[in-house]
């Protein structure tokens, strides 16, 4: 329904029919991008349809007004209180926070437990859990920021490809005049922007036939920063520690398949710290006695809800991490290694093995064989091959760099028939 609703606004939809990016920067924009608008709702409509919170215990305030004050500034937990028995704690990391660092007790023999003094105890530390009202807003702003870089690729460059593609996509059903028609057209864009790339000399025309490349390599860092960030934030967002929710995936899938937790019920497990399901509330207020202080306990009920949704972020954001950190090296390699790329190119059926084709991709630089790239996987195998037939021949004939014309005569003779210099 949400991918339905989002494919009724073109403008907004990532999935487009022409596209401009390759499959790897897709699945940023696209299902990273659609993962967290489905989440976002999910969450928004759980916070703001059922009930937040439900605390009990308060007898001066009134439920409403203890609720609504827990939920903004009051939950919190105490880290003194993981990690220990259940039978010492009814739920983990809920104890009065100011409660003795230790209590003596009797002995079987008579006797009492020693406890230290209370001056040379650390005091009990609070931990407030106080992302709980923005759980929805973070899904959205990690959708934001997904979706971004392809708005900001466009900008630079990608959107001025985006007509002729559709040509591309129009000529594949178009009748043979019709198409032929938009292959001249393809052609003669082709050729005014190739024509600069291996013609002109200098270090603006160098840039200028890369540009295309290094925005794209640009939008891949930016999808590959943005999910180091969003990752590090997230942690750093649980107030506990970032570390906590670092392995949070990790933990949770170690836990899932061991029996150690069954037999040693001590360990608070990484989901309870993280998203408690109950916790602690204190209200303060002036009374007849001066300040009074009200503690009660809350029920965090969405956070069974959420513990999931930020388990299958967590693994969702580390298989992103290794996507763009792959992506970033494949474009690297594309760019420095361009001979691979054209036998690619030549296995997948999109260029013949010519050296006057070879040459051209060669000389057109990064960026012009970025624009070869995505017009191929945009079109028709053997339309592309007549354009490139077109483009070769074209480049060739309007030369007017002899020396240029003379190396490409000698690399294949079937494209063109030389006469003489002073002719041309």
């Amino acid at each position: 329904m949400v991918i339905e609703l989002l494919a009724g606004y073109k403008g907004l939809s990532p999935f487009k029919d022409a596209t401009v990016d390759d499959s790897w920067d897709q699945i940023n924009r696209c299902y990273v991008f659609i993962a967290m608008v489905v989440m976002g709702a999910v969450t928004t409509m759980r916070q703001y349809s059922g009930t937040l919170i439900a605390c009990d215990g308060f007898t001066k305030f009134h439920p409403q007004f203890a609720e609504d004050y827990c939920w903004s500034i009051g939950m919190y937990t105490v880290r003194e209180a993981y990690d220990l028995p259940s039978s010492m704690v009814a739920y983990p990391g809920v104890i009065p926070w100011d409660m003795p660092a230790c209590v003596p007790r009797l002995l079987k023999n008579g006797t009492r437990t020693k406890c230290g003094s209370e001056k040379d105890v650390m005091p009990s530390e609070k931990i407030y859990h106080l992302w709980y009202q923005w759980a929805s807003f973070y899904f959205w702003i990690v959708a934001i920021l997904y979706y971004a870089p392809y708005i900001m690729f466009k900008q630079l460059g990608g959107g001025e490809y985006k007509p002729l593609i559709k040509l591309l996509c129009l000529a594949s059903g178009s009748p043979e005049q019709q198409m032929q028609d938009i292959q001249e057209r393809v052609v003669k864009w082709l050729f005014f922007r190739f024509k600069t790339y291996i013609f002109a000399k200098g270090y603006y025309a160098w840039l200028r036939k890369n540009s295309f490349s290094i925005a794209i390599g640009v939008t891949k860092l930016s999808y590959l920063l943005i999910t180091i960030l969003v990752f590090y934030l997230t942690g750093f967002m649980f107030e506990y520690g970032s570390n906590t929710w670092y392995r949070y995936g990790a933990d949770w899938y170690g836990t899932r398949f061991s029996s150690y937790h069954e037999t040693n019920n001590s360990i608070t497990l990484t989901k309870d710290i993280i998203f408690p399901k109950m916790v602690a509330c204190e209200i303060k207020r002036w009374g007849p006695s001066g300040i009074e202080v009200e503690t009660a306990q809350c029920v965090l009920a969405p956070n069974v809800l959420y513990q999931y949704l930020f388990l299958f972020t967590w693994y969702l954001l580390i298989a992103v991490f290794f996507t763009n950190l792959i992506s970033c090296f494949l474009h690297i390699s594309e760019m420095f290694f361009s001979n691979g790329t054209y036998n690619r190119m030549i296995d997948q059926g999109m260029l013949p093995d010519k050296p006057s084709y070879r040459y051209v991709f060669m000389n057109i630089g990064a960026g012009g064989r970025e624009i070869v790239q995505i017009l191929t996987d945009n079109s028709n195998p053997l339309l592309f091959s007549k354009i490139f037939d077109d483009l070769t021949n074209l480049l060739i004939t309007t030369s007017k760099n002899a020396d240029v014309i003379e190396n490409l005569s000698k690399l294949d003779s079937s494209v063109i028939e030389l006469g003489s210099k002073d002719s041309i």
